[in-house]
């Protein structure tokens, strides 16, 4: 009798071991759901600012053809706008990077190599704009001294201001993607670690 009373305590705990487990599991897949879903927001959110960006980049280029800037010649304004068709393109193509449809269930270690190549094509970038600019900003102020005549002072504060603040905006959008980029990639590593 003892042991059939021992017997079914055992089975009954068995059992209960089992739902516990099976309530773990679902728990664990809710929670990696919603990391998923996380990550994927977070990278939505990366790619929409940069596309606005690209956006106030583009409503730019007119304004350099426009008669505003005639002063300048022709060869500053053909390289200023073509800097900035550059710019939008490279933005665009390493956006490309930031898919956000394999986030639901797809391959994480994948999406971990793309983004961290995404980090390696924002530094990159910096390699050419920087030097780019370095002689951009200087021809700026020559070209604005010796045409703009009386309005050269004005021209060299406004482009002082827009400078600082397109730099500040620029820099700012840029260091927060990385960021974020960084936390979504410390996420995947996370999550590919506790399935090992």
């Amino acid at each position: 009798m003892e042991e059939l009373f021992n017997t079914t305590e055992l089975n009954e705990m068995k059992e209960q071991i089992s739902l516990l487990r099976r309530k773990l599991e679902k728990e664990t897949i809710v929670n990696e759901k919603l990391i998923r879903a996380s990550m994927r927001d977070k990278l939505k959110a990366v790619k929409r600012e940069s596309y606005i960006l690209c956006a106030v980049v583009i409503a730019a280029i007119p304004l350099w053809a426009s008669p505003i800037f005639d002063y300048h010649s022709m060869w500053f304004k053909g390289v200023t706008i073509a800097f900035l068709f550059i710019a939008v393109a490279y933005e665009i193509y390493c956006n490309q990077l930031l898919s956000t449809q394999n986030y639901g269930n797809g391959n994480l270690i994948d999406e971990a190599r793309k983004l961290s190549r995404y980090k390696q094509l924002g530094r990159q970038w910096h390699w050419f704009s920087i030097p780019f600019l370095c002689i951009w900003l200087p021809w700026f102020v020559y070209e604005a001294t010796t045409a703009a005549g009386f309005f050269a002072k004005f021209v060299l504060i406004g482009g002082l201001i827009g400078g600082v603040i397109g730099g500040t905006v620029g820099l700012t959008i840029y260091r927060k993607g990385q960021n974020t980029v960084s936390e979504v990639i410390e996420q995947i590593e996370e999550l590919t670690e506790e399935k090992e």
